[in-house]
């Protein structure tokens, strides 16, 4: 069995706007040079929530695109935790 495509729908939240603020800038460099065609990502954040939405042609693409931005989120909260 094939599944034609995937999409996940994660919210996170942080301690306050500023930080969402700072991961979601540094997430847009990633959104935007993604050279793939496999997965689309979109991401908004409200206040102190970000909301990311990934879609993906397979759950290998969505894997590895979910590994992707969750390790780039947690980079950016442990630079934030340098201040």
């Amino acid at each position: 069995m094939t599944l034609e495509s995937v999409k996940t729908e994660l919210e996170i939240e942080f301690d306050n706007p500023w930080e969402a603020y700072v991961v979601a800038k540094s997430l847009e460099v990633e959104i935007d040079s993604s050279p793939g065609d496999r997965t689309s990502t979109r991401f908004k954040r409200v206040n102190n929530i970000l909301k990311l939405e990934v879609d993906a042609v397979d759950s290998t693409s969505q894997r590895a695109a979910l590994n992707s931005y969750l390790r780039w989120i947690i980079l950016a909260v442990d630079v934030l935790k340098l201040k």
